[in-house]
């Protein structure tokens, strides 16, 4: 379980809450990463990714957002649970924190991972269109189900490059 090291009194980054406890956009530093505390839009489970707004929203991260008009938006991970409309931090940056993968994805596979047209996914890379590729994910241990499963990565800074129209 991450802990804080900032000074954020009562955050808990691994729960959310029915009321902001936190500014949208907060940031917070932990001992496996980073982390910034957003409003949902919906029910997100452990190791979701999510498109995090400008607007401090954020939600579950499909391929079809996956545009030129998305970059430059951040790209978080929820670590536990944030049930809709209620607020809670997702890993931005780190080590050792969970993705949801579909399929086989292998640890430090050279195929690299890439966004899954499932929401909030990772897959293998051959399996997805042009401009899905997951750039900045490293996934540390293999996943192999054909339904969601929860894999352990690292995220240096997770994006999705897309090419110039």
């Amino acid at each position: 379980m991450p802990t804080v090291n900032s000074s954020l009194i009562g955050a808990s980054l691994t729960s959310s809450d029915a009321t902001a406890l936190f500014a949208l956009g907060t940031l917070a530093d932990a001992t496996d990463g980073h982390y910034q505390y957003v409003e949902v839009t919906s029910t997100l489970i452990t190791g979701e990714l999510v498109l995090i707004l400008p607007t401090g929203t954020a939600k579950a991260l499909v391929t079809a957002e996956l545009t030129g008009g998305s970059q430059g938006q951040w790209i978080g991970v929820a670590q536990g649970q944030i049930n809709q409309s209620e607020f809670g931090w997702v890993a931005t940056q780190g080590r050792n924190l969970y993705v949801l993968c579909t399929g086989t994805v292998t640890a430090l596979g050279s195929g690299g991972p890439a966004f899954s047209a499932n929401s909030g996914r990772l897959q293998n890379a051959a399996a997805v269109g042009v401009g899905a590729t997951a750039f900045g994910i490293w996934i540390t241990t293999s996943a192999s189900t054909a339904t969601a499963s929860v894999a352990r990565a690292t995220l240096t800074f997770p994006r999705s490059v897309q090419p110039l129209a």
